[in-house]
C-alpha cells in the first residue's frame, strides 16, 4: 500500500538546462548521452553533492574528471545556471498528491550551489513535508542506503514509498532499498505514473 510519493527533482518537476552546452563543453569529442552517465559515476560529483567538499575543490576535481575543455572557473560559473525553473504544471501536481491524503518529500541529489535554488524554484518549505538534498543526507543516489536514509528520517517504512526519477539507476537504487520506484520525465509522465498506481484519478 502507497502512503507516500518521494519526488526527485531536477528532470521531473524542474528543468536541467545543462545538456545544449555539454558538447561544447567537452569539445564535441563526449555526446551528451556518454556525459550524463560519466556524471553520475564521476568521484568529484558524488564528493560534492553529499557535501564532502566544497564548491571550488569540486569544480577543481570535475574538470579533469569529466573531460571538459574549459576552465574551473567557467565551469563554477556556468554550473550555477544549470537549475532552468519548474515545469509547467509542477507544483500543482504535487499539490493533487497532497491533497489525496499521501505525504510528499523530495529527495535529490544536490548541492551547496544548486539547493537554494532549488529551494526557491520549488518553494519547498511549502510544497513537501520533507526534503533530503544528497548534500545534506550525506548520501547521494543511486546507493540503496540514500534512500533508507530518506525512509529513516521521514519516519516512514520503504515499501509504502513511490519513487519518481528521471534516471532508472536511481529508481534501481531505491528499489533494492525496498521501494516501489517508476522512470518519470517531467510532470506530464509523473502524473501519467501516479494515476497507474492509484493515487490520481485519470479525469
Amino acid at each position: 500500500m502507497i502512503e507516500a510519493v518521494l519526488f526527485d527533482l531536477g528532470g521531473v518537476l524542474e528543468r536541467v538546462a545543462a545538456a545544449p552546452r555539454v558538447e561544447t563543453w567537452t569539445g564535441g569529442r563526449i555526446p551528451a548521452s556518454e556525459f550524463w552517465a560519466r556524471w553520475l559515476a564521476a568521484e568529484s560529483v558524488d564528493r560534492f553533492e553529499s557535501g564532502k567538499i566544497g564548491a571550488i575543490e569540486f569544480a577543481e576535481l570535475a574538470v579533469p574528471e569529466l573531460g571538459l575543455s574549459i576552465s574551473p572557473g567557467e565551469f563554477l560559473s556556468d554550473f550555477q545556471s544549470w537549475l532552468a525553473g519548474p515545469y509547467e504544471g509542477a507544483s500543482d501536481l504535487v499539490a493533487q498528491v497532497r491533497s489525496r491524503g499521501y505525504a510528499v518529500a523530495s529527495l535529490s541529489n544536490s548541492n551547496a550551489v544548486h539547493w537554494p535554488i532549488m529551494e526557491l524554484h520549488q518553494n519547498t518549505g511549502r510544497a513537501f513535508d520533507a526534503n533530503f538534498p544528497s548534500h545534506v543526507l550525506g548520501i547521494c543516489k543511486p546507493r540503496p542506503d540514500a534512500f533508507r536514509e530518506a525512509a529513516l528520517r521521514w519516519g516512514r517504512e520503504p515499501s509504502t514509498i513511490l519513487f519518481l526519477d528521471d534516471n532508472e539507476v536511481n529508481c534501481d537504487g531505491a528499489r533494492l532499498a525496498g521501494m516501489q520506484a517508476q522512470r518519470v520525465a517531467g510532470p506530464v509522465e509523473a502524473w501519467r505514473a501516479l494515476v497507474d498506481a492509484g493515487i490520481l484519478n485519470a479525469a
